[in-house]
């Protein structure tokens, strides 16, 4: 096989997915919580030279999504996210996200830095105005997110719930991408990304009332430790978006 002959990714016969850009599908819905945890369980999380912006505030999210082409049909993700600054950037750093998914796992990892995990397939429960998003791996619980849709209809709304919602999760993504050397004692590959969500639009959105519990785990030891001490906003939310490749904008 020649160089050229090779596909964007492993297997270079068979790729696993393709070239971004990824897009967000219409059968896509997630729950997101904006709140804050203990700014100093969330400033351990966050890699140099990232910096947590201190107030602690972070993301939860739930939901099951579809981003042709790497998939055409749902898969399940949970993501965790805190609010960094680098520079003149400000955005969300990842420190657990988690899908059922393989080609979502691996593109996620290879390209974008996001530290994705299998989890097991527990898609979004709706009972009423309920909705309930829970991650579990092997069967231990990592998160449940709970939300109690109370928003009225889009025609009834006398403020926007989507300006509430960009006030508390608006940004970028910044993703600190670490490779590891194959070599004993090599330099690992350290990259900085700018991960900007493009032509992003929101379908559908409610809010209403949400809870949030992270499990304790022995392997995710200090995941339990970024759960909410104040929620600020719990939304069910359809949308579209394009991810394309990210930018590198430090490297060391």
């Amino acid at each position: 096989m020649k160089p050229h002959e090779e596909g964007y990714s492993m297997p270079l016969g068979a790729p696993l997915y393709a070239e971004p850009p990824f897009g967000g599908g219409d059968d896509g819905a997630v729950i997101l919580m904006a709140y804050r945890a203990d700014p100093e369980a969330v400033a351990w999380e966050v890699p140099e030279p990232l910096e947590p912006d201190g107030s602690g505030l972070m993301f939860g999210w739930a939901g099951d999504l579809c981003q042709p082409p790497h998939t055409m049909g749902l898969y399940h993700e949970c993501v965790l996210g805190i609010k960094v600054r680098y520079e003149d950037y400000s955005g969300w750093y990842v420190p657990y996200i988690f899908v059922d998914h393989d080609m979502a796992l691996t593109f996620e990892r290879e390209i974008y830095g996001w530290p994705a995990a299998l989890c097991d397939p527990t898609p979004l429960a709706t009972v009423g105005s309920q909705v309930i998003g829970r991650c579990t791996r092997n069967g231990e619980e990592l998160m449940h997110l709970s939300m109690n849709v109370t928003s009225q209809p889009t025609e009834r709304r006398t403020a926007s719930i989507e300006d509430e919602f960009w006030d508390h999760l608006g940004g970028t993504f910044i993703q600190l991408r670490k490779l590891p050397h194959p070599a004993k004692g090599g330099k690992p590959i350290r990259q900085l990304l700018d991960v900007p969500p493009h032509d992003f639009t929101l379908r559908e959105i409610s809010s209403g009332d949400g809870t949030l519990a992270l499990g304790k785990s022995g392997l995710f030891h200090h995941m339990h430790k970024l759960e909410p001490i104040e929620v600020l906003g719990t939304w069910h939310v359809k949308a579209r978006w394009v991810l394309e490749h990210p930018v590198v904008i430090w490297e060391g």
